[in-house]
């Protein structure tokens, strides 16, 4: 009888169009940006040598020309704990050499108090292009900042 039952609620619920959608795991894995992840920096105080508060996530796309998309998360103070935190993603200008400092003429960033992530950040038309990123995460409470930055990267 089960086996009957379950048989004509598959039938019912594929007729009327209904589906059983999955959690949104993958979401929450590219916190907004779409493509593949292909770099991750750490977020760590001291210039880098310190605690790790996070990491700056970076993504791309060949949508739109090359879409690069950035987001930095915390991985430090956990998703129930509000703190400060920045990713900036910059589309260097043409002619621009990997391991450069760069001028830029595409910018976009995400700044604010958050509980778990800052981003997506993205700038498009990258795909021949270099780009910079970078992510902060301030301590809730001690005022201590940890930060992750590159020069020009990821260069067409």
């Amino acid at each position: 009888m089960r086996k009957k039952f379950a048989a004509i609620l598959v039938s019912v619920l594929a007729f009327t169009g209904f589906t059983f959608a999955s959690a949104p795991a993958a979401q929450a894995a590219d916190y907004g940006c779409s493509g593949s992840l292909i770099d991750s920096y750490s977020v760590r105080t001291n210039g880098g040598t310190g605690t790790k508060y996070g990491t700056l996530n970076l993504y791309y796309s060949s949508a739109n020309g090359g879409t690069n998309c950035a987001s930095v998360v915390d991985t430090y103070f956990g998703s129930s704990v509000k703190k400060y935190m920045q990713v900036y993603i910059y589309r260097c200008t043409s002619g621009t050499n990997a391991g450069q400092y760069c001028d830029y003429d595409q910018s976009d960033n995400d700044t604010g108090d958050f509980y778990s992530y800052a981003g997506p950040a993205s700038v498009t038309g990258a795909a021949s292009r270099c780009i910079m990123v970078f992510g902060r995460i301030d301590h809730p409470s001690s005022g201590s900042v940890a930060t992750a930055s590159t020069l020009a990267t990821h260069c067409g």
